[in-house]
């Protein structure tokens, strides 16, 4: 009896190991997306000509925003502000930020492919990811039965 509490310990012991070793795992994708939303934020700040200002100066800007993101039609024309900027930054061949997604793994060509349009393979969220002209990256996720995603618009593009 006393052997069996001691296995029944051991094994308590070994499932606490393996579930504070998948804690640690998450709270480190955890803190990679965050941080990786914080490097898009910097980017925005900057695409929008504000990362001049100085620390004070900034931060108060983006309290007046928050100050008037509560009015839905604030959002709705911020929206539509943001998303005809990304067209014409797109149009004048800066790209803009996208995600290519495949149901099942793509061919080795379709990787090349979308590779040689600089987008980056992201082992974490399984997706393809990079900036690029959006026509480009639709005719070739298209060809091989991907879905692209905006991440500047938050919708999908290609059905």
């Amino acid at each position: 009896m006393r052997k069996n509490l001691q296995q029944r310990k051991a094994e308590l012991e070994r499932q606490k190991v393996a579930i504070m070793g998948r804690e640690k795992a998450l709270k480190e994708t955890m803190r990679r997306e965050r941080t990786r939303r914080l490097i898009e934020m910097g980017g925005l700040i900057a695409k929008a000509g504000m990362d001049t200002l100085n620390t004070h100066a900034l931060y108060g800007a983006l309290l007046s925003l928050k100050e008037k993101m509560n009015k839905p039609e604030n959002l709705q024309e911020w929206s539509q502000k943001g998303a005809s900027a990304f067209i014409t930054d797109q149009t004048r061949g800066e790209g803009i930020p996208l995600i290519v997604q495949f149901k099942e793994k793509p061919s080795e060509e379709a990787r090349a492919a979308i590779r040689a349009l600089g987008l980056k393979w992201n082992t974490i969220r399984q997706e393809w990811q990079g900036i690029a002209n959006f026509e480009e990256v639709k005719s070739v996720a298209q060809h091989y039965n991907g879905n692209v995603v905006s991440m500047a618009f938050s919708e999908d593009l290609v059905d």
